[in-house]
């Protein structure tokens, strides 16, 4: 049987799904803490809507999909930012920017002859698809968003935990808002590769969710969000061929498997605590 799962992969779209398949679980996992922490994951969900804008007008003008949507989706974010900034509209400014992406990839659908195959495999997931180049473009701008987390990570620590005190301490934090929420959107938008529009805020949120249930500090909850989402990507291809099922919902499905088993561990440990000292989900640095 371990054989017959180690051989699925020795086909060259299996290597390629996979490679792609953990790059981007590992940064989902890293970047989905803090969107998580921060309650910002209906933002992911916004995002992954506008990209689709983006997707159709890159289809339609006989340009790259991604590189349009990764455009498309940093530009909508901003838009989030300057419209939550200026108190106009609130929480509602996720609804109007992805009103607009979603309505205008529509139309443009619709101007274009209507959904093809190459636009549902966005919808849903194209993961058994991708080429060597896009491995190397996931790569590439997964990597600069983990130096980039790496690099700020006690500027993105301070401001989830306490964003009162990093405006007292001198952090741009207006300019850390900003970079965060576009390293969110490059990451939806490559992450869309995997599960699709319409499920790659779960890929995102999900297996951190499950992680923060441990309650083993912010870097074991960093190290457990990887963990999940890798393993949920290898798992979910494996059962997607043997199944002869979606790749895209087997992986969420598999995330959400994850965090009902964390949340009965967690129920059961806190039973056990029964008045112990409740410790914190995330207390480190």
């Amino acid at each position: 049987m371990a054989n017959d799962l180690l051989s699925i992969f020795q086909f060259g779209f299996m290597q390629r799904a996979l490679i792609a398949g953990l790059v981007i679980a590992t940064v989902c996992g890293v970047l989905g803490v803090f969107v998580v922490l921060r309650r910002t994951a209906p933002l992911g969900d916004a995002l992954a809507h506008v990209s689709f804008g983006g997707v159709a007008i890159g289809i339609a003008a006989g340009l790259f999909p991604i590189e349009m949507a990764i455009l498309i989706a940093v530009l909508g974010g901003i838009g989030i930012r300057v419209l939550q900034e200026r108190h106009l509209y609130g929480e509602l400014s996720l609804t109007v920017i992805q009103a607009a992406g979603l309505g205008g990839g529509v139309v443009v659908i619709s101007m274009v002859g209507g959904l093809n195959v190459e636009i549902l495999s966005f919808l849903f997931g194209q993961i058994l698809t991708v080429t060597w180049s896009d491995v190397a473009l996931i790569v590439v701008l997964l990597a600069a968003t983990i130096l980039v987390l790496a690099v700020l990570y006690k500027e993105f620590f301070l401001l989830t935990f306490d964003p009162e005190g990093a405006r007292v301490s001198g952090l741009p934090v207006r300019a850390l808002d900003t970079g965060f929420t576009v390293l969110t959107a490059i990451t939806i938008v490559l992450a869309m590769q995997v599960v699709g529009v319409l499920l790659v805020s779960a890929l995102l949120a999900v297996p951190a969710a499950a992680a923060l249930q441990l309650r083993v500090g912010l870097k074991g909850t960093l190290l457990a969000s990887v963990f999940i989402g890798m393993l949920s990507v290898a798992a979910g291809l494996v059962l997607a061929v043997f199944l002869n099922a979606a790749a895209g919902g087997t992986i969420v499905l598999l995330c959400l498997a994850a965090l009902f088993i964390s949340l009965l561990m967690a129920g059961r440990s806190k039973q056990g605590e029964s008045g112990a000292r409740p410790s914190l989900a995330v207390d480190d640095r």
